[in-house]
């Protein structure tokens, strides 16, 4: 499966981290921070299906400084093809980093995706899955090293998160889960 670095957007997106499917941990060994679909569904169509790498950070008083820093994502976007019960969109983020164990349902996240890397697949099995989301992890870990890429990590985007403005708290995702550009 070929992979390339185009370059995109950047879009910003801001939203909660919501319940999935908890396959990525549990069944193909990559935790996933699931974006509530209310923060991307306006944004992304249909053609924009694919693993995308980016930036996120992750609020929460439970999560050690560390883990609320910028992290490296890649990420899905789409209606994973390889499984058959999905029902709508998901824009599902791997962050490079780990996070011992804690986990951060309902906390707010921030992620600026800034290229694509390949267009979403079915795969004969779920090892071959495994495999691509591998190679897909260390393609994308490299190319976020970049000169193109890595300014976005210190993207002011990020500072909202880390400092939001004390006249306006960090949105649930009713009403500020949607893109900022």
């Amino acid at each position: 499966m070929q992979r390339v670095v185009e370059l995109i957007g950047p879009h910003r997106f801001s939203g909660r981290v919501v319940t999935g499917f908890q396959r990525g941990s549990k069944d193909l060994g990559w935790p996933t921070a699931n974006l509530d679909p209310s923060a991307f569904e306006r944004t992304l169509d249909a053609a924009t299906e694919g693993v995308y790498v980016g930036w996120a950070a992750v609020s929460g008083d439970s999560l050690r400084p560390e883990d609320r820093a910028v992290h490296k994502a890649v990420l899905s976007v789409g209606w994973n093809p390889h499984f058959d019960d999905v029902q709508q969109r998901t824009l599902e983020a791997y962050l490079c980093h780990d996070f011992s164990g804690r986990d951060f349902y309902g906390e707010q996240m921030q992620l600026i995706v800034c290229a694509f890397l390949r267009p979403q697949a079915k795969f004969d099995s779920l090892e071959a899955l495994i495999e691509a989301i591998t190679t897909d992890v260390d393609f994308g870990r490299s190319a976020l090293d970049s000169s193109e890429l890595m300014p976005f990590k210190d993207d002011p985007f990020f500072a909202m998160l880390a400092n939001p403005p004390a006249e306006a708290p960090l949105r649930g995702s009713e009403d500020a889960a949607r893109p900022t550009d």
